[in-house]
């Protein structure tokens, strides 16, 4: 089949963004270093219409905002987020492109936003969240503040099975019914749509049977569950059956989410397996009408997105022409070696070719099978490129772009000496591993453990709750092999500091409006996943050693000991 911009494999193609402020990530930690260049929230009414302009270039006909109250906190309020939101979507409608509202159906307190009036279950057991006044009157009131923008959206999404808050399927469909209700009182052209992420196999036909046959079921592009065989292709032939739109809601396609380990990639390589693949398991089914991918790193995140958008219109192009594509429409035809140069090493140390060489649970991920002398050789080269290109000054691009190109490229300039520093590390810590092999002794090892170069700098880049990939990888490795061997891990305060600081942070957004002590398990932190179970509970028993957090005896709990600074809060 001949694809074209007139013949689109996908018709309608959206960029999803993510509206956390980058320095504030996700509500629940803080960060003082990163540049509010990457942060979407802090752009002025002109930037808005540049990255308007960019998605467009990139081959996007519109962009799906996620609001939620995750974005509000960071922001003030959920009336300032709205205001940004109508700017861009006043943009996009003069640009001719689509703007589409994507909400957290059942959540409304946490993540920094605190409202004490919110309930999610039934008080009586066994009974439906819908029945309970308590409960129907917190979802209906963030609805009503979601419907403020139905006037100027196109499209809603509603996301109900993350975090899962409401646990009774009938409940969600007569919730999805009050949700899309009110956005339509307010505006009766808005197209719907429900993403099933992590809901029942049984879902969509239930969302049917509930009245909902203009609806838009949307699956998942490549994680885990969707690759299952026959998954997708059997998913299509429902949506197929039921009569409805099918369409795909893309995330960590072109990069790792903001809140778990975000760091710039180049993805074009991995953009193109993943949707030779999706198209081989459902394409002979049913084709999807709508596509998004997720933007959260904004500027840096313009080539991954560039190559998105392009395959979603020819997903038989090749990545490799898409990326020297996406470098000339920003460096020129003087510069665009350099630029191209600077990004194939990105995504040779940082991505691969595939998802798996990209995704950090796969058996093939990047940090553990790259090429380490050859990257260490290339970057080292590319920063004296790039350092070139600031100290030239030019500003060659023919695309638009809401941050300057010689912005662009000094936030890009931190991430290549992130790669050449993991680069170094993997190399000594091989050399590490084939000590252990001879024979070295236990007193040898520990000399070489101690100078491992494994500290990577954060430098000024967006960091997630998981901290940058690379110095978490490094540490992890250091760590695991030091436990194997009875070493000693290296103490570098400033690691450990950064960690345990952020676990601080972490329960004081949880404490805050509160009026009484809050208790915690020790592994509240991302429930242990982002610095390991063991790790996470010897930063909790230090905190408590130095007298930050207290223990509760008779569950192990744990609590701030400063608690009451943080009693007086309201966001609503």
């Amino acid at each position: 089949m001949s694809f074209s911009a007139e013949n689109p494999w996908i018709r309608e193609r959206e960029a999803t963004i993510c509206i956390w402020k980058v320095d504030q990530n996700r509500g629940y930690i803080s960060n003082m270093a990163p540049s509010l260049f990457c942060d979407f929230m802090s752009y002025s009414d002109r930037q808005i219409s540049e990255y308007v302009k960019m998605m467009k270039d990139c081959g996007f006909t519109g962009i799906q905002v996620t609001d939620m109250c995750s974005a509000w906190r960071p922001s003030g309020s959920w009336e300032t987020v709205h205001d940004r939101l109508r700017t861009l979507a006043a943009c996009l409608h003069d640009n001719g492109m689509k703007f589409t509202v994507w909400c957290w159906a059942a959540e409304f307190t946490n993540h920094g936003w605190h409202d004490e009036t919110v309930v999610y279950a039934n008080a009586e057991e066994g009974k439906g969240a819908y029945d309970d006044p308590r409960v129907f009157a917190a979802l209906d009131k963030y609805y009503d503040i979601y419907a403020e923008l139905a006037p100027c959206a196109d499209r809603v999404i509603a996301h109900f099975f993350d975090p899962g808050n409401i646990g009774d399927t009938p409940s969600i469909l007569k919730f999805a019914r009050l949700l899309f209700d009110k956005f339509r009182a307010k505006n009766p052209d808005i197209k719907i749509g429900i993403d099933t992420w992590g809901s029942p196999d049984n879902f969509p036909e239930e969302l049917v049977r509930a009245g909902f046959d203009d609806i838009m079921l949307m699956e998942l592009p490549f994680l885990p569950g969707w690759r299952s065989e026959g998954k997708r292709a059997s998913f299509r032939e429902g949506v197929k059956k039921l009569g409805c739109e099918l369409g795909s809601w893309g995330w960590y396609t072109c990069e790792y989410e903001t809140d778990q380990r975000p760091f710039m990639c180049v993805n074009n390589r991995v953009i193109a397996d993943v949707y030779r693949q999706t198209r081989e398991q459902g394409d002979s089914v049913m084709v999807p009408s709508y596509w998004s991918e997720m933007d959260s790193y904004h500027v840096l995140n313009f080539f991954s997105m560039y190559a998105a958008g392009q395959l979603l219109i020819d997903p038989e192009r090749s990545p490799d022409e898409i990326l020297k594509e996406s470098a000339l429409l920003v460096a020129g035809e003087a510069h665009a070696d350099e630029l191209l140069y600077v990004l194939e090493l990105i995504r040779d140390a940082r991505s691969g070719d595939t998802w798996k060489t990209y995704w950090w649970q796969e058996g093939e991920y990047i940090l553990d099978v790259a090429d380490h002398e050859g990257i260490l050789r290339r970057s080292e080269k590319a920063i004296g490129m790039l350092e070139a290109l600031i100290e030239d000054g030019g500003e060659y691009n023919t695309v638009h772009l809401p941050v300057t190109v010689n912005q662009m490229y000094r936030l890009i300039l931190p991430h290549l000496y992130q790669i050449k520093q993991y680069a170094r590390f993997a190399i000594d810590f091989k050399k590490l591993t084939e000590m252990k092999k001879i024979g070295t002794g236990k007193a040898e090892l520990q000399k070489a453990v101690d100078a491992l170069p494994y500290e990577i700098p954060e430098y000024n880049c967006v960091i997630g709750l998981w901290g940058q990939p690379e110095a978490r990888d490094a540490y992890e490795k250091v760590r695991t092999f030091c436990k194997e061997n009875d070493l000693d891990v290296p103490d570098r305060g400033a690691v450990k500091f950064l960690m345990k600081r952020r676990i601080y942070d972490h329960l004081t957004v949880l404490q805050r409006g509160k009026k009484k002590q809050l208790f915690a398990d020790p592994c509240f932190y991302e429930a242990g996943y982002a610095y390991g179970f063991d790790q996470t509970k010897e930063l909790v028993e230090e905190l408590c050693r130095e007298g930050v957090f207290e223990r509760r005896e008779s569950d192990g709990f744990v609590a701030l000991t400063n608690w009451e600074s943080f009693k007086f809060d309201f966001n609503i």
